[in-house]
């Protein structure tokens, strides 16, 4: 209510985040895991007697890295900041001030992160072998540093623990429920996304099928052995995890193989199928590594994508309908307001600050009322569509089922008063039809109040 909307048509303003934070998220785990890849390689190429083909295969691998990490991570990174703060401005002042350093370190660490990334590529040719695994293993350290901050800022969102807004202790939000199977089962990840990464690039080693053979298996290694531990990393995290969103997922599960599917449990199982095909595919390659190729290692790096839109979405839509669980709305309703009758019954549009003047009961006032209230999670045509979802609605069932949405456990509470019910459902209604007049919206608010 205090901020302007940021209105998208077909994407919405979620759906432009969850589009930009879902290609950054698995650059960043890219960026972290192939660190420790570039490190634990420079150390095994110094132990091989090959180890000069060892460094020139890892030269072609750090370029590789360095552009897709740096050029693409930068542009998305840039994206997040950009589109959260216009799609959730309550929100993300939020987690400005409750962990401003935090953010401080995480982008201190960025800095460094870079810096050691760079030194170590243009000094290829210039520093000695002792400098060059140095500046690798300070690269990863560093990194992964930024991934233990922002892990706790992550985590916090969707389980908050003890922090509370009369609580509001940076270690109790920081070090939340979900903060340590969260960085463990990451931190696994990335070692996946870094041997992925490197056998996309061992399948472009020409001429010499023994050593891309081993190279291959070297990166194999990275990721059979994560992909056996995260299951039971999982389980830790499940069982952090709020009651409502358990409970959403227990009820979507109703018929899995031939009954209902709720979104929660797609975009888990889009995650688990994922993650199987990851494997299975990581096993041929290990059995005959010669067949690889770098169609087949990109194909499941792509399928790496598609897990990391499974869990992320997962993970967003278990928050479901809060920014930050049970603290505030995805509409920036604050919860401590919502328990509130009086805030709650005032007229709507008196407490935004963001609208022009309206005319009550009007067009203009359900419109704004929609896009004030509905448009932070929903569009009408496209993405949650609200179009295929009021389909069937009359003026008396949209008034009526406004006032107990909340109860659903996926939606906020609706504020303000019946005529404030009445003129959104008006709206609403209006807007399957080809056309409605201020008089036909006018005998449709009053039909309905």
């Amino acid at each position: 209510m205090n901020y302007p909307v940021w209105d998208i048509p077909f994407l919405g303003s979620a759906g432009v985040v969850a589009v930009i934070a879902v290609i950054h998220i698995l650059i960043a785990h890219v960026a972290i895991g192939g660190g420790a890849f570039l490190f634990i390689a420079e150390v095994w190429s110094d132990r091989q007697l090959n180890g000069d083909a060892i460094r020139a295969w890892l030269r072609k691998y750090v370029t590789y890295f360095l552009v897709y990490t740096t050029v693409f991570g930068a542009v998305t990174g840039v994206g997040i900041w950009f589109s959260i703060q216009l799609a959730s401005p309550e929100g993300t002042s939020l987690l400005i001030h409750q962990f401003v350093f935090a953010w401080a370190i995480e982008w201190v660490m960025f800095l460094g992160e870079l810096t050691m990334l760079y030194l170590y590529f243009y000094g290829w040719e210039k520093n000695s072998r002792r400098m060059q695994v140095f500046l690798a293993g300070t690269y990863f350290v560093i990194a992964w540093g930024s991934l233990f901050v922002i892990n706790g800022i992550i985590t916090f969102m969707l389980t908050p623990g003890a922090w509370s807004l009369e609580n509001t202790s940076i270690f109790a939000g920081f070090f939340n429920p979900g903060y340590f199977p969260s960085l463990l089962i990451r931190t696994l990840i990335m070692f996946m996304l870094g041997g992925l990464f490197g056998i996309i690039v061992a399948t472009r080693v020409n001429g010499d099928d023994d050593f891309r053979e081993r190279v291959i298996r070297f990166s194999v290694k990275w990721v059979l052995p994560a992909a056996i531990i995260i299951p039971f990393l999982l389980l830790w995290y499940w069982s952090t995890l709020p009651q409502n969103t358990l409970d959403l997922f227990r009820e979507g599960s109703t018929g899995v193989f031939g009954g209902r599917l709720e979104a929660l449990n797609r975009y888990f199982w889009l995650a688990m199928i994922s993650g199987f095909f990851i494997v299975v595919g990581t096993i041929v390659i290990a059995i005959r590594p010669k067949a690889a190729t770098t169609a087949g290692a990109i194909a499941l790096f792509l399928v790496a994508q598609f897990g990391f839109m499974g869990a992320e979405f997962f993970r967003e839509m278990s928050r479901k309908p809060y920014v930050v669980y049970d603290v505030l709305y995805s509409n920036s309703l604050w919860r401590q307001n919502s328990t509130d009758p009086v805030f709650m019954a005032e007229p709507y549009l008196s407490k935004a600050q963001w609208h022009p003047d309206v005319e009550p009961l009007s067009p203009e006032h359900g419109e704004w009322v929609f896009r004030l209230q509905c448009v932070s999670c929903h569009t009408w045509d496209a993405y949650r569509s609200l179009r295929v979802r009021t389909e069937e609605w009359s003026m008396e069932f949209g008034s009526r089922w406004l006032e107990t949405m909340h109860e659903s456990g996926v939606m906020p509470p609706f504020q303000g008063t019946p005529e404030d019910r009445a003129a959104l459902s008006a709206y609403i209604v209006s807007r399957h039809e080809e056309a409605t007049t201020d008089l036909e919206f006018a005998e449709t608010v009053e039909g309905g109040k």
